[in-house]
């Protein structure tokens, strides 16, 4: 059994990826290069834009769950 994806998975594989400006959903994906399929299949799912804040990841995954 799958578990779901949560936004504390999300950001644990992103940490630290803002923190030199904007990244875009391909710099996401390959930071998350090591992640679950379930978590690349998630932010594959993003818009193609610009980010400079982990906050507007939320924006564009408002039923992803913060925890289990």
């Amino acid at each position: 059994m799958t578990t779901e994806v949560t936004r504390i998975e999300i950001a644990d594989q992103l940490e630290g990826l803002f923190a030199n400006g904007a990244v875009s959903k391909h710099d996401m994906l390959i930071a998350a290069v090591g992640a679950r399929p379930e978590v690349l299949e998630v932010l594959s799912g993003l818009p193609d834009r610009r980010y400079t804040e982990l906050r507007q990841v939320w924006e564009d995954l408002p039923r992803i769950p913060v925890g289990a």
